[in-house]
């Protein structure tokens, strides 16, 4: 019996062999793979030194802050810089087809005031005016360019041109307003968008200082205020000389005026005779050679005729002169036109040009220490 009850024990004996061998090969198979995985991050690292290393960022925005790497930042940087590039040609568009649009149907509107100029111009009213004032500018009693102010009178004045210039300029500040907004916030929303899933769940340490995109969005906030851009709008306005181009219509109105100048003396020279002899023609045709009313009726026949005489002068004066004197005027609009958009344009193009300027150096500086804390190329 004694055999028989050995056998079990060479049996178990056998069958904890295989498990005495298990554990040191998993143990080995363990200990290869952390061999393996040191030598990946090894060769990760390198490979990041041998690119120039990298170090983390701590961006700020509010209360949050996000981690990410020197190369991610930079992009940001290059992002932030186009975005602002591209909002200040948007708005360069935007202003330079209001303005000119605005001043198009402004100067459609003079153009339908010309023909009342023209009215007043070969009218008996008109024409007495324009004597009485000539009389008086030779007496020095008077200024010069009557005919000129009576034309910004009967244009400008009645179509409120400078009313609705001051307009035009408030709502391309108005615009230039929503276009910063609109490229603040779009360039806002990018950047939270790329940002967010290297979110912190707790605010770092302060062992060195974040990128502080909350401090630059207050500055690009500044940067589109009303008062900031009214300012710019005036100065760079007057840098230009829009706020002498009533100054400069005027002239224009003057040498209009002066075109059909000629045939006002023409006129007064050639009537001398004419009248003289259609008044006396008029007082021996109508009234009594002899009486007490003889001399009432000459006067008031001869001042009938000398009416009738100035009025078909007028009307052949207009006929021969009236398209001349209107196309004179109207080509002085067409220059005024043309000096007035570029006059704005340039006003606001230096705007653009000052505000968004300001942004990207602001957007720079706040991204600057990145640039700092590069080591020079001869030290990698």
């Amino acid at each position: 019996m004694m055999p028989d009850a050995a056998v079990p024990s060479v049996q178990r004996s056998s069958a904890q062999r295989p498990s005495a061998h298990r554990f040191p090969v998993l143990r080995l198979l363990c200990l290869l793979i952390g061999i393996a995985a040191l030598c990946v991050a090894l060769l990760h690292r390198a490979q990041w030194q041998s690119s120039g290393g990298t170090r983390d960022v701590v961006v700020r925005v509010g209360d949050a802050h996000y981690q990410i790497s020197e190369s991610q930042a930079q992009t940001l940087a290059l992002l932030s810089a186009l975005r602002f590039s591209e909002g200040e040609e948007q708005a360069r568009e935007i202003v330079n087809a209001h303005i000119e649009q605005g001043l198009a149907r402004l100067f459609e509107d003079l153009q339908r005031r010309l023909p009342a100029f023209a009215d007043w111009y070969y009218s008996l009213g008109g024409e007495y005016a324009r004597l009485s004032m000539l009389v008086l500018e030779k007496a020095s009693l008077a200024d010069e360019g009557y005919v000129a102010r009576k034309a910004e009178e009967l244009i400008f004045d009645a179509a409120d041109f400078s009313g609705r210039l001051d307009i035009l300029r408030h709502q391309a500040d108005a615009r230039l307003l929503r276009q910063a907004r609109s490229t603040r916030d779009s360039w806002l929303t990018e950047m939270l968008a790329l940002l967010e899933q290297d979110r912190m769940p707790v605010a770092p340490l302060p062992q060195s200082q974040p990128l502080a995109l909350d401090a630059l969005l207050d500055q690009l906030t500044g940067y589109g205020s009303p008062e900031f851009v009214a300012r710019l709008s005036v100065s760079s306005a007057a840098a230009v000389g829009v706020a002498v181009g009533p100054m400069v219509w005027r002239a224009a109105s003057r040498r209009a005026a002066a075109t059909s100048g000629r045939a006002v003396a023409a006129r007064g020279a050639g009537r001398g005779a004419a009248r003289a002899g259609t008044a006396a023609a008029g007082g021996a045709t109508l009234c009594a050679p002899s009486g007490p009313g003889a001399l009432a009726c000459a006067l008031v026949a001869g001042a009938a005729g000398w009416l009738a005489t100035d009025w078909a002068l007028l009307r052949l004066d207009e006929a021969l002169n009236r398209e001349q004197l209107l196309a004179a005027l109207q080509q002085s609009l067409d220059e005024m036109e043309e000096e007035m958009t570029r006059s704005l344009l340039a006003a606001y193009d230096r705007v653009l040009t000052e505000q968004y300027g300001a942004m990207q150096t602001d957007i720079q500086r706040t991204f600057s220490p990145l640039q700092a804390s590069r080591p020079p190329q001869g030290a990698r």
